[in-house]
């Protein structure tokens, strides 16, 4: 994955995780926010209003892409510290490191027992064309047989959180935004928030 690539996903989302603390400071509720690669990086309380949302944004504007595995139980650990109380906890990642996927997956099904946690992931559509390409040579059978895999592994870990009530999200980056707001909506309007 080119550094390119992956900068666009940090930006997609970005823009989600700003237009989704938009829409929810609009309907009154508190939100907050946590950076983390291998460490935390940022954290903000929640808080309600405006004014939380232009603290976001800021904090947002310095993220950078790190080359390193993120560290899922001291991040979530640091977020259960800080924040007791029920809420909904959204995580923005692109399950693509294999090692770390399972930390999640185990991390996020804890965090089930006192909040409403939504793993939302940007869906791959250049590993699914590889996935499903014709093979010609070598090459396009060595692309075809590790996308396949990376997808198996993915789908795999996607289904565990799923089963132990983890909600989920895999969309296209371009409907990243939209899918994350619907959902926000879909959960406040069955009053799970």
């Amino acid at each position: 994955q080119s550094p390119i690539q992956r900068l666009a996903k940090l930006d997609y989302a970005i823009n989600a995780v700003l237009l989704l603390s938009y829409v929810a400071t609009g309907k009154g509720d508190k939100v907050g926010l946590m950076t983390f690669a291998d460490d935390v990086q940022a954290f903000l309380a929640p808080r309600q209003g405006r004014g939380q949302f232009y603290r976001m944004l800021e904090v947002l504007y310095a993220v950078e892409p790190q080359p390193v595995e993120p560290d899922y139980r001291r991040a979530l650990s640091y977020l259960a510290a800080k924040q007791p109380k029920r809420a909904l906890v959204v995580v923005f990642t692109d399950l693509s490191s294999g090692s770390s996927t399972q930390s999640l997956v185990s991390h996020m099904a804890a965090l089930r027992r006192r909040s409403l946690p939504l793993v939302v992931t940007v869906s791959e559509p250049d590993i699914h064309a590889a996935a499903q390409q014709t093979p010609r040579d070598s090459l396009t059978v060595y692309q075809r047989a590790a996308a396949g895999r990376f997808l198996d592994q993915r789908a795999i870990a996607l289904d565990q959180m799923r089963q132990q009530g983890v909600l989920t999200l895999d969309v296209p980056a371009n409907q990243l935004s939209l899918a994350v707001i619907n959902r926000y909506l879909e959960l406040k309007g069955r009053t799970l928030l």
